[in-house]
């Protein structure tokens, strides 16, 4: 009997091939962006899951609560006294370790040396805050007398070419100084969704940290809570360590990710914001696939009255017919969830430089509520078309046999109305969307921070540094200032010949730039000479009594950059030695602005290349810009589904109304004629969708952007191309369905 039933099914699917085409291709679409969006958002809101309790651990954020102060208030520098008192008055309820980043290291192992390196260094006790996974070794050799390192696996296979290397040592080479490490431990790595990449920690040590030229008097500051809550001890600390202008706060490691930036932090940021409106565009996409999927099967059921008719004459009950129906559902559902899954693992490759996730890792490591969001979405899918299929199931033979097919007149409506609906608000949505993420992403106020951007010297512009000061603060609001100078001050490598000094060639603006702090005597005026300096710190030590040229000396600025402190020596630059232009601009639509300036200093046609200075705010542009392209990607999925919608609310038009069609078609109507026929069924629920739509997406896109400090507005020509787009998808679809009907006999649909 199972093979009749299942060359019935086959016969049945042949006859309406382009339905049963639409319905798998609907949900394979559906399938795929619920299971790609669902495996990212796992990962993004799993950062930093991964260690034991990491809701008890967090990390320590002083606050500048001064009125004067402008800029980020909050910074991760902790000064060595604070995290004394910490350690001693709370020793019994916390856990405390600074964390320094080191960066511009030299690292040697394994007869290779790498250049530009970046560890951590950290005490002992950083065990007992982050989970480590030993591969090898013993925490117990982690000491600071003689200098101790952990590796991660990567980073021992890197530097020493072994994963088990404890007891093995590396050098680690900073502006002349040297210092040998031994293995104590190999730890396997972190996952991928971890804050910061902690691959190489040292020993904390004084000597050892101002041997490799940083400073120890201040550091990142991590801590796990023993008792109570982090919230408790927060305020402990703001008690007995707090002052007027001065607070802290303890952020919880979960939050890290998707907090605020700090200064002073080498961490990754993600952008919950553009995730949760990921999450709502897929649950859209999810129901209009849901009721194109149901909508799609009232058009075929009605086709197979005469076999159901016959089935309960045959004695088949009504759970039997439901339970046939289901099986069918299940069977087009899994095909459905099987392309999706091999489509997937195709554009992997195309995936992973978007979202930064393994698509195929990812798989094997899904977290339980991902396996059930998925295996819900399928029981969900393949329950929903019985509610309409129990109307088929209930009626009786005579009932069936009928001249008058069953029909949901009404639900069709409705669903027309909704698939418009949604279509016109999510593609209106991402216009808005796409202007707000390229202008501004700030919600709290005081937050236009700023950035420095950096291009090669436009030697090719007549204009001189100051004219062309004047214009670019002239052209656009959001440059603050502009400078030049032979190096940049986190690439400084020119050195004096046979001694230790480093030097740069700036414009005298240079230190209000940077807001450098003079510490002894004055920055260059504007008749000095080009024969004085003006040197930092580290090199006013090493200058000794030969300071007859030196005319001012500045704080050191290598931990601005979480570099290695060189000696630096200053001197004023004539213009043809100007090899790098800065630019400080505002955060506010930057995208614009950078555009902008590319254009300006484009030489011989061809734009040219700018760059931040800091790299971490330019990965998180990149990071937004692509989640931006994925949502209007899904947007434009949307759409299309909606257009599969729109076909088959056609198709389920031509065939209610087959006799209609047929009796104008027999009295001389033309295709075009036929088409308007099937349009005017069309304008109701679309003009219906804009009355109900319109003002829901305006109020809900004002409302969005009235959270952002900095926000762009609603422009009236946005509703204009979605309406645009759906007209025309109506139209173009109704005429293939003309085409085909006035190439069809239609006399056997008089017939009955």
């Amino acid at each position: 009997m199972r093979p009749l039933y299942l060359r019935l099914f086959l016969r049945i699917i042949n006859r309406n091939r382009d339905v049963y085409i639409l319905k798998i291709a609907t949900l394979a679409i559906a399938f795929t962006c619920a299971i790609v969006i669902t495996l990212f958002v796992v990962n993004e809101f799993g950062y930093d899951r991964f260690h034991n309790n990491a809701d008890s651990v967090f990390r320590i954020l002083q606050r500048n609560n001064s009125e004067e102060f402008s800029g980020n208030r909050n910074s991760n520098q902790i000064p060595e006294n604070v995290v004394t008192s910490a350690r001693s008055l709370f020793r019994d309820s916390v856990i405390i370790s600074p964390v320094k980043v080191l960066g511009g290291l030299e690292v040697s192992g394994g007869g290779k040396t790498w250049r530009g390196e970046t560890l951590h260094a950290a005490s002992p006790s950083i065990a007992d805050i982050f989970t480590f996974n030993l591969a090898d070794g013993s925490w117990a050799n982690f000491t600071t007398d003689p200098p101790s390192i952990i590796l991660s696996t990567s980073a021992s296979q890197k530097y020493l070419g072994i994963v088990s290397s404890a007891g093995r040592t590396l050098k680690v080479c900073s502006i002349g100084d040297t210092i040998q490490f031994k293995v104590a431990a190999v730890f396997n790595d972190f996952p991928a969704n971890s804050h910061e990449g902690f691959d190489a920690i040292i020993s904390f040590g004084n000597a050892t940290i101002r041997s490799l030229k940083f400073d120890p008097s201040v550091s990142g500051v991590y801590g796990r809570v023993k008792q109570n809550n982090v919230g408790h001890f927060q305020k402990m600390m703001n008690k007995y360590l707090g002052h007027q202008n001065t607070s802290y706060a303890l952020q919880p490691l979960p939050e890290i990710y998707f907090g605020p930036r700090v200064i002073g932090e080498d961490a990754r940021h993600g952008d919950a914001y553009s995730i949760y409106l990921l999450v709502c565009i897929t649950l859209l996409i999810l129901f209009l696939a849901i009721t194109g999927f149901v909508n799609l099967t009232t058009i075929t059921v009605p086709h197979r009255s005469k076999e159901l008719a016959i089935k309960k004459i045959a004695g088949m009950n009504q759970i039997g017919l439901l339970s046939a129906f289901a099986k069918e559902s299940f069977v087009i559902v899994s095909l459905s969830l099987a392309i999706a899954t091999i489509a997937i693992m195709l554009l992997k490759e195309w995936i992973l430089p978007i979202l930064s996730i393994d698509i195929a890792r990812s798989f094997g490591t899904a977290h339980l509520y991902a396996l059930l969001a998925i295996g819900l979405l399928v029981i969900v899918f393949v329950l929903s078309p019985l509610f309409f299929t129990a109307k088929f199931a209930r009626a009786s033979p005579n009932r069936l046999l009928s001249s008058e097919a069953i029909s949901f007149p009404r639900f069709k409506r409705i669903v027309a109305f909704l698939q418009l609906g949604i279509s016109l608000f999510l593609i209106v949505a991402s216009l808005v969307i796409r202007r707000q993420v390229n202008y501004s992403l700030v919600k709290e106020p005081g937050q236009n921070h700023d950035q420095v951007v950096y291009l090669d010297y436009p030697h090719h512009l007549s204009i001189s540094l100051t004219g062309l000061r004047s214009a670019l603060k002239m052209n656009s609001a959001n440059i603050i200032d502009v400078i030049a100078m032979s190096q940049l001050p986190h690439a400084i490598n020119s050195k004096e010949i046979n001694t230790d000094f480093y030097f740069i060639k700036v414009d005298p603006e240079f230190k209000d730039f940077f807001d450098l702090k003079m510490v002894d005597g004055n920055w260059f005026k504007a008749n000095d000479g080009d024969s004085i300096i003006v040197v930092n710190e580290t090199a006013r030590q090493l200058l000794g009594p030969e300071i007859t040229r030196v005319i001012g000396t500045f704080a050191d600025i290598g931990e601005q950059f979480t570099l290695p402190e060189k000696p630096l020596k200053i001197f004023r630059s004539n213009h043809f030695e100007y090899n790098f232009l800065c630019i400080r601009l505002l955060e506010v639509d930057v995208r614009r602005t950078v555009s902008g300036l590319s254009n300006y200093f484009a030489n011989n046609g061809k734009p040219a290349t700018i760059r931040f200075l800091n790299s971490r705010f330019e990965q998180w542009l990149i990071y937004q810009d692509r989640l931006n392209h994925l949502s209007e990607i899904m947007a434009i999925i949307s759409a299309l589904l909606a257009c599969f919608g729109i076909y088959g609310l056609c198709v389920s038009i031509v065939r209610e109304k087959i006799k209609e069609i047929a009796v104008h078609k027999l009295y001389g109507a033309s295709a075009g004629n036929i088409t308007f026929l099937l349009v005017k069924e069309f304008a109701l629920q679309l003009a219906i969708a804009i009355m109900v739509f319109g003002p829901v997406t305006y109020l809900v896109m004002q409302e969005m952007l009235r959270s952002f400090i900095y926000r762009t507005h609603f422009v009236w020509l946005d509703p204009f191309i979605p309406l645009f787009y759906c007209v025309a998808v109506i139209t173009l679809i109704c005429n293939v369905q003309a085409n085909r009907l006035n190439q069809t006999d239609l006399t056997s649909s008089l017939k009955a």
